[in-house]
């Protein structure tokens, strides 16, 4: 094979790999969308009336950010505005949601152990739904970001393998009548 043959032949693999890359690409977001879709549907999960989204179920980027949202602005609700790490361990006598972590200040039960901080214990299991939520809608986003730049890979390999074949065409006697050119060797 001629060396002026193989530059071509080498640019078209290049594009038939980027364009097999792109696919590939394009299939695993669309698998990842698909994925995360039915794990959050499967959850049965609906936004309740004061969402932002009202009475839908959390299956897109809309619902789970509209269910993330209200479910923080409940917890901030019923923990006077305090995050969990300014919350103390243990609740006090008075109901402040701000509670206490000397157990000698806590309100203590009927075995005289320190009571936990509900409210504390809220403010946790929010932010822990409240990733959750906020994870499946950026892999949602993420997903369509990677079936777009799926396709563009496939159509860049495309014109790749397209040049390959064309510059092809110009070096190659045969290749090059096809197309009615005169290629640049003999």
């Amino acid at each position: 094979m001629k060396l002026t043959q193989l530059f071509p032949k080498l640019v078209m693999v290049i594009g038939i790999v980027m364009a097999l890359a792109g696919l590939v690409t394009a299939g695993a977001g669309i698998y990842v969308r698909s994925f995360v879709t039915q794990q959050l549907a499967s959850q049965n999960i609906t936004t309740p009336d004061d969402a932002t989204i009202p009475n839908e179920p959390v299956a897109s980027i809309a619902t789970a950010l509209s269910m993330a949202d209200i479910i923080q602005h409940h917890a901030a609700s019923s923990s006077g505005g305090l995050t969990y790490a300014e919350m103390g361990r243990f609740a006090v006598e008075s109901g402040d949601p701000a509670g206490t972590s000397n157990s000698e200040l806590a309100l203590l039960d009927a075995n005289g152990k320190p009571v936990a901080n509900g409210a504390r214990n809220t403010q946790l299991t929010a932010a822990g739904l409240v990733t959750s939520l906020s994870l499946s809608a950026m892999a949602i986003g993420v997903s369509y970001a990677a079936v777009a730049l799926g396709l563009g890979f496939t159509l860049l390999g495309i014109v790749f393998a397209g040049l390959g074949y064309a510059l092809f065409g110009l070096v190659t006697p045969e290749v090059a009548e096809r197309f009615g050119v005169r290629p640049i060797t003999t």
